[in-house]
């Protein structure tokens, strides 16, 4: 589970701002909380602002991080430094994730300058509670420095990290923690006290899933886990989209092939052989790794499944409506529909870990469509050990009776055009205040303000 992230000199945010997860002062809907003996976490966040305020440079930071972590460093990253000071350009960036794993509370991060897309530190920690911490390993490009031999009691193990270390230790194009996942199955095998490095790193790529407003926040594994759709026309029932059957049909497997380039489907299968491999490293068999392409033109989507035969198989979705014998596709439903449907992931995700980031989640949703979504997912994260942390202007969702106050934070920019973040929480606010009507009179700031010039 994200505890909190921390950003500085990235886009809109000069100094470093947090956002946390960890549960504030509020005592209402304590029974749907994350807890353990050291952590009290809340599994939801709706985050307000208004229009360029920062919401989606918060989310699109988040996602530029897990992309440095997981991907090979390129060099569009120059320029994304923040801008609004000129000596920011020699200044590094800094991401920093705090998250819990099998009970455990790690802080990984790393600082790289923007401007030249080169790492300069980077670390991993075990934290105990308040400053208390063991260092995994530390870096220094810089200095040359890199500590990995302290937290590992097994000398075997200090010794392959240290020759791993100096292969890298001047390397300031890659992390080491990416590295540590580089082809390295049979070492954890060796060496299973060394799977820290294998757990963090595959929690950014398969639990973190960052999403944004014009795209699908799903793969649509669901559907593929399930294979009795009872529940999902259920949903799609109760949320008012008329849809009174979905199923999925076999389509011919060339015409996808025919129409996605041979390099593309390459990474698609390989794609999804590693996610297979992960369901089988988590005991999960049954969970069939399946990829998602929809047009965004017209909605139009495939749906391709690995096969023993011929690599991959194609599918797509058809629905019935109410009252009517006809058969629709896809493309032929309401932006509306594929929206929800993207989103009912969130609702019967197989995954009860995943932390789901999802930028404007009220995009194409009627207001009370926003609030119930909300409201269903917070009676099913009682359950899970899941999080959902959106950016909304929807203030239907800003309600007490729904949320608790430190559920609801704000993003706001100053006189400078500098981003900072906050908690409703923090702001000492009666428990019977009206907070929507509050919000819009722009009490917390975090609203559009209109100037006639």
């Amino acid at each position: 589970m994200l505890v909190n992230f921390k950003v500085s000199n990235f886009a809109s945010f000069d100094d470093e701002q947090t956002l946390s997860m960890e549960a504030g002062k509020a005592r209402m809907f304590s029974d749907r909380l994350y807890t353990n003996k050291t952590l009290k976490l809340l599994k939801f966040m709706a985050i307000y602002g208004a229009n360029a305020s920062g919401k989606s440079t918060l989310v699109g930071a988040i996602e530029f991080a897990k992309n440095l972590i997981i991907n090979p460093l390129s060099s569009d990253c120059q320029g994304r430094y923040c801008r609004l000071k000129d000596s920011n350009k020699e200044k590094t960036s800094k991401f920093e994730f705090k998250v819990e794993i099998d009970d455990k509370c790690y802080i990984y991060g790393f600082e790289i300058l923007l401007s030249s897309s080169s790492f300069k530190t980077e670390w991993l920690k075990e934290w105990a509670y308040g400053n208390t911490y063991k260092t995994i390993f530390y870096r220094d490009i810089d200095l040359g420095i890199c500590e990995v031999n302290s937290y590992f009691k097994n000398n075997a193990i200090n010794e392959r990290l240290s020759i791993y270390s100096e292969d890298i230790l001047k390397d300031d194009s890659i992390l080491f923690l990416r590295l540590m996942n580089q082809n390295k199955d049979t070492l954890y095998s060796s060496y299973p006290d060394m799977k820290i490095y294998k757990k963090l790193f595959n929690w950014f790529k398969y639990v973190l899933s960052v999403n944004c407003p014009d795209k699908p926040i799903t793969n649509y594994p669901y559907l593929m886990d399930s294979r009795d759709f009872s529940e999902i026309t259920k949903l799609l029932s109760f949320f008012g989209t008329g849809v009174s059957k979905i199923d999925i049909v076999d389509i011919p497997t060339e015409k996808v092939l025919n129409a996605v380039p041979k390099e593309l489907m390459q990474e698609i299968i390989d794609s999804l052989n590693e996610q297979k491999k992960y369901n089988e490293t988590k005991g999960e068999n049954d969970n069939v790794p399946v990829i998602m392409i929809r047009s965004t033109e017209n909605n139009a989507m495939f749906l391709l499944e690995l096969s023993d035969e011929t690599g991959v198989v194609a599918k797509t979705l058809q629905f019935n409506h109410k009252n009517t014998n006809a058969i629709f596709s896809a493309s032929e439903e309401s932006d509306g529909t594929i929206r929800l449907l993207d989103l009912i992931e969130v609702l019967l995700t197989a995954n009860q870990e995943t932390v789901y980031i999802i930028d404007e989640i009220n995009r194409r949703f009627h207001p009370l469509l926003t609030y119930k979504f909300v409201e269903e997912y917070l009676m099913i994260a009682k359950k899970k050990k899941i999080q959902l942390i959106v950016t909304t202007h929807e203030s239907k969702i800003m309600d007490l009776d729904l949320l608790r106050k430190d559920e609801i934070n704000f993003v706001d920019k100053d006189e400078l055009g500098k981003t900072k973040i906050f908690s409703l929480d923090t702001l000492g606010e009666r428990f019977d205040k009206r907070i929507c009507k509050s919000y819009l009179n722009g009490d917390y700031n975090a609203i559009p303000i209109f100037k006639n010039e």
